[in-house]
């Protein structure tokens, strides 16, 4: 997915400035157990069925918004 670009405040510019949005992918909160990839498959599955399948996808990412006059990252979970 390519990076978007938004127009919004900047606290340390000061101003209103554009910010390219990058979406990272969180790590999983089973990655050093045994049968990580099973319980990971399983919580998915529930988390769809409860929230539905955009919701519980979205939940797996963290928003980046980084400024491009100065360069400061804000990371929206």
């Amino acid at each position: 997915m390519s990076p978007t670009v938004e127009i919004c405040h900047c606290a340390s510019c000061g101003t209103e400035t554009r910010h390219v949005v990058v979406l990272v992918r969180k790590t999983s909160a089973f990655k050093n157990e045994q049968n990580g990839k099973f319980k990971e498959f399983i919580s998915g599955v529930v988390k769809g069925w409860f929230l539905g399948a955009f919701v519980a996808s979205m939940d797996e990412f963290s928003r980046h918004r980084i400024c491009e006059t100065c360069g400061e990252k804000v990371i929206e979970n």
